[in-house]
């Protein structure tokens, strides 16, 4: 007998659950049919913006290594410089 409670409860259980679930799913899909023209008018502008983020992406690159090459040779120089006057005191 006691089985059958539980079996009993289990199940309320499963629909309550099932129930909710299916209530937020209808919730969030009137929410994007509300929102669909929205939506979409951001999926065209993802599109429109994507070619520009990889041109800007590329002038970034270029920044980049331009900068890395000015601290390579100001490091290089400033080493340089440590070293002639290392190399002065010891004399």
């Amino acid at each position: 007998m006691l089985e059958w409670f539980i079996i009993g409860g289990l199940a309320v259980a499963l629909y309550v659950i099932l129930y909710k679930y299916e209530r937020k799913m209808d919730k969030l899909q009137e929410l994007i049919d509300e929102n669909k023209e929205r939506i979409d008018k951001n999926h065209t502008k993802i599109k429109d913006n994507h070619s520009k983020i990889g041109d800007n992406h590329d002038r970034v690159d270029e920044h980049y290594n331009h900068l890395e090459k000015l601290f390579i040779s100001t490091h290089q120089h400033h080493h340089t410089h440590k070293n002639e006057n290392n190399t002065d005191s010891k004399d």
